[in-house]
């Protein structure tokens, strides 16, 4: 039986699929930055490098919310939380080989407020909180850009560590004693003289996992 692809490699690939999305919208472009792009463009990207991981799985994208919870197993009885918000589409569902969801992970462009945030990680804490002894989903990941100005390297590196850290301390916040998170990130790059960027991941997961 064919091995499970891991964690870090989904971690690896969402950072992948930024960096990627940026290489080619800036050449696209003539030159804009990934900030400027629409977020499906990320998405699509991101999706793509998930799937070049080798091992069994499946992706999809903008699933719909209500029926990912009842392939989990997640539905049961009762009310479900308003943070699933069930009308609405996951950006990228990754699917075990058994055709059960594994992962939850949004997407997002720079944020420039942390109200951006908050109903993704909400949501990713609303799927693995759900029925834990029955559902399927295992992790979330929530990705993020990020770019910054500064009078020199060190400046802008330390401008985009403290943007990053406040999303990080915002979604344990979010999430609780019952989840962990945990920050990955890919190099500042400087592509500008007082222009840099880099790309973040958020892997949230059950606490004792």
């Amino acid at each position: 039986m064919p091995r499970q692809i891991p964690i870090p490699a989904v971690v690896s690939a969402i950072l992948e699929g930024y960096k990627e999305a940026h290489s080619l919208y800036h050449d696209m472009t003539g030159g804009l930055w990934l900030w400027q792009a629409p977020e499906y463009f990320i998405t699509s990207t991101v999706a793509k490098s998930i799937f070049a991981i080798q091992g069994p799985k499946y992706l999809t994208l903008e699933n719909n919310v209500r029926s990912a919870i009842e392939d989990a197993g997640a539905k049961g009885c009762g009310r479900l939380s308003a943070d699933f918000r069930q009308n609405g589409r996951a950006d990228i569902t990754l699917w075990w080989a058994d055709g059960t969801p594994r992962a939850i992970v949004e997407i997002k462009n720079q944020m420039f407020s942390n109200f951006q945030l908050e109903k993704d990680i909400r949501r990713i804490k609303a799927f693995l909180l759900r029925r834990r002894e029955a559902t399927t989903y295992q992790f979330g990941a929530f990705g993020f850009y990020g770019s910054a100005t500064g009078d020199n390297q060190e400046h802008i590196s330390e401008k985009l560590e403290s943007k990053t850290s406040d999303v990080l301390e915002r979604t344990r916040e979010l999430i609780g004693d019952a989840l962990v998170a945990e920050l990955f990130t890919t190099s500042v790059t400087r592509e500008l003289e007082h222009d840099a960027w880099h790309a973040a991941c958020i892997l949230i997961k059950p606490r004792n996992t």
